[in-house]
């Protein structure tokens, strides 16, 4: 009886495992291809609310601070004394919103760090003509797989090349297959940078600080855990510390442009939009910069950190 009933259980899952639906069918009753849904979740941050926003700066996620040696910021000079807080963010172009690509570092770069050196350059006011494409850099980066990219590989493409501004260029939010023509790459060269250079991570407040007094936003890269964005102690969307847990977070590239002692932050614009945040901006706290060179704080977010300068 025993061994009826294992032969009854064998037959059945069998013809469960050859059972095919009939709606999956073709006409003809062939299947048909099923088309493969992408199951990205890697370049995406989902807020409290449940809101996704996309990210795409590659990194490796668990807080370590990278160092680049080849091409290192020294011999800033750091003022014995520093104003309490100090906001570039009256000359930065409109917050805008990178949508669903993962073109964070284009928009930290190219958008937002490109057009605020042009404009404090010329004073001209805002206009297509000269806020510049985070399309130029992303797509020539990432041909068509729209994924992550780094922020020294982009600071070397607009060293390179320059920027093309919107214009030009416009920014997709659904594509990244379009790639700039001749004219495109010729208009692009009137807005490069001369050099770029990484921070060691030592006396960061203070080089942070000394940079964004001289009008040097900062490129950041940041790992981010479901606690960024929550509104803080001040009413203030914010980024305090905490005890991350690395395997819930994803990476980020946005750019500094402010601090105040009196929030213990820097003020920090992003690319999701104004409608996220404080207006599209969110402040980071001075502790996860101060954390950059101790291995066991609990608070380890900042894993890069990039001054670029204008031609």
């Amino acid at each position: 009886m025993k061994k009826i009933q294992i032969l009854l259980l064998a037959l059945s899952l069998s013809l469960a495992g050859c059972y095919t639906d009939r709606d999956d069918l073709d006409n003809d009753g062939s299947n048909p291809e099923v088309p493969e849904i992408p199951q990205e979740t890697e370049n995406q941050f989902v807020s409290e609310d449940g809101e996704v926003y996309s990210t795409g700066l590659e990194c490796t996620g668990n807080g370590t601070y990278n160092v680049n040696t080849e091409n290192l910021l020294e011999g800033l000079m750091v003022p014995d004394t520093l104003p309490e807080a100090f906001d570039l963010s009256e000359n930065l172009p409109p917050v805008g919103d990178q949508g669903e690509l993962g073109s964070c570092v284009s928009w930290a770069t190219s958008y937002y760090l490109k057009s605020f050196q042009e404009k404090i350059e010329s004073g001209l006011q805002y206009s297509e003509a000269n806020i510049f494409s985070p399309s130029y850099t992303y797509n020539q980066l990432t041909t068509d797989d729209c994924g992550g990219t780094s922020i020294p590989e982009t600071l070397a493409l607009i060293e390179e090349q320059g920027v093309a501004p919107l214009e030009f260029f416009p920014y997709t939010a659904t594509e990244c297959e379009s790639q700039p023509d001749e004219a495109v790459i010729a208009a692009a060269a009137e807005a490069r940078i001369s050099d770029f250079k990484g921070l060691s991570g030592e006396n960061m407040l203070a080089e942070m600080k000394a940079l964004i007094i001289h009008q040097q936003p900062i490129v950041i890269g940041a790992v981010l855990s479901p606690e960024f964005g929550k509104t803080d102690s001040f009413g203030l969307s914010a980024y305090r510390t905490h005890t991350v847990d690395y395997d819930d977070v994803t990476c980020h590239a946005m750019l500094v442009v402010g601090f105040d002692d009196e929030v213990n932050a820097f003020k920090i614009v992003n690319s999701w939009g104004e409608g996220w945040g404080d207006d599209g901006f969110v402040w980071i706290d001075y502790q996860a910069f101060e954390n950059i060179s101790d291995e066991d704080a609990p608070f380890k977010v900042i894993n890069q950190a990039y001054v670029a300068y204008d031609l």
